[in-house]
């Protein structure tokens, strides 16, 4: 089957539990991370070579690389700013980055802070910048954000997509033992944030324990070190809503959701060294078997 037809025909998901730091639900049919495909095809001399990839148009956009904004959707018509469109009401597509096709997943990723928005969102304001006054008429400046209704994101610096996996001399070419390696620090990184639960932990707790699980595979994962400090200037501006009601709530937010971004992009980076291990070992068995001929 063609790569495009294979990868068009892996399971797809609109899976909320990952949406990037609460951000409004859409109907986003991120490809799941345990079904990436890569194709190889042997040469003359029987090694297997990553095929040309041949990006399949995004289903959630239908390849345009807009979507709908459904965060200000939800906003008087009279607010003056969306963290996500600016008030276009048009959004760059998340799932593909605004690409209008999957990139190669060879050598990009969604972020692993925002999953393709490019920030973090402010859940006072709800990305709308502002906040209605207890008389329930008047509006004001949201005083988490300062008005912007969220932060760019750290780990991207507001580009959606980041590099994979730094594995020498490159996730295409790196040899079984190094593949290995990155594959065990992903294992243990993954198996720490499945076991995070931010709801047993008080605030400032959970945010630590997050940090630290992050840390884990920072080396192997670069955005996963950049997203560290602007995740935590993030939480600490949030904790300056307490006395609005629903702290906990805005606070479990925004940690679940980096979490689950996390989580989606390490999945995706697995997968992917998974790939390119059984690349790796097919060619050294050939290379083996070739010896001395």
């Amino acid at each position: 089957m063609p790569i495009v037809r294979r990868l068009l025909a892996v399971l797809w998901t609109v899976a909320v539990f990952v949406l990037p730091a609460g951000l409004p639900a859409q109907d986003i049919r991120y490809v799941h991370p345990e079904k990436y495909e890569r194709a190889t095809k042997a040469d003359d001399h029987g090694l297997l070579q990553w095929a040309e990839h041949a990006p399949p148009k995004c289903t959630t956009c239908s390849g345009t690389g807009k979507t709908k904004c459904s965060t200000c959707e939800r906003f008087f018509d009279d607010a003056k700013v969306c963290i996500e469109c600016k008030r276009t009401k048009e959004a760059v597509c998340r799932a593909c980055a605004g690409l209008g096709h999957f990139a190669d997943p060879l050598e990009k990723a969604l972020c692993p802070g925002c999953q393709g928005a490019g920030f973090l969102l402010c859940h006072l304001c709800n990305g709308g910048g502002r906040i209605r006054g207890e008389d329930g008429d008047r509006w004001s400046s949201c005083p988490v954000c300062r008005g912007d209704g969220g932060w760019k994101c750290g780990g991207c610096n507001g580009n959606r997509l980041v590099e994979v996996a730094q594995v020498k001399p490159s996730l295409r070419d790196a040899q079984a033992a190094a593949l290995q390696k990155a594959l065990t620090t992903t294992d243990e990184a993954l198996e720490g944030l499945a076991k995070f639960a931010p709801a047993n932990l008080p605030a400032r707790k959970a945010v630590k324990e997050l940090v630290k699980q992050l840390q884990i595979a920072q080396q192997v994962y670069p955005p996963l070190k950049r997203l560290q400090k602007p995740f935590e200037d993030a939480m600490n501006k949030t904790a300056g809503g307490a006395q609005y009601q629903g702290q906990a709530e805005r606070e479990g937010a925004l940690l679940g959701g980096v979490k689950g971004s996390a989580e989606y992009y390490l999945k995706h980076q697995r997968r992917m060294l998974e790939l390119a291990l059984k690349r790796a070992e097919a060619n050294a068995k050939v290379l083996e078997e070739n010896k001395g001929k």
